[in-house]
């Protein structure tokens, strides 16, 4: 998968449930980097309850085998996640 800033993917995480039952407590990890955040239900590739998922994401910046990238929702750890290219699926249409 060729990845480029602007392009939408599905990142691994983790979820709990949230303070509402649209929203889910998400965790996203990846060597030594963390996002964690409150996200919409329609966000999640399933959205289950708790458990193991993936999360929709922006692409801002790639340099090599990793990428910088822009999660949905209300971040409660600052900032871009910073990940590798290896461990994403591509979003809706461009999937093979």
């Amino acid at each position: 998968m060729t990845l480029e800033a602007g392009a939408q993917i599905w990142i691994p995480c983790e979820v709990k449930p949230g303070p509402f039952s649209d929203e889910r407590l998400a965790r996203v990890r990846d060597n030594g980097s963390e996002w964690l955040g409150f996200v919409q239900t329609s966000h999640l590739r399933e959205p289950i309850l708790e458990g193991a998922t993936f999360l929709d994401a922006l692409v801002v910046s790639v340099a090599g085998e990793s990428f910088e990238a822009r999660m949905p929702g209300e971040a409660v750890t600052p900032g871009l996640f910073k990940g590798e290219t290896a461990k994403l699926r591509p979003l809706g249409c461009l999937e093979a």
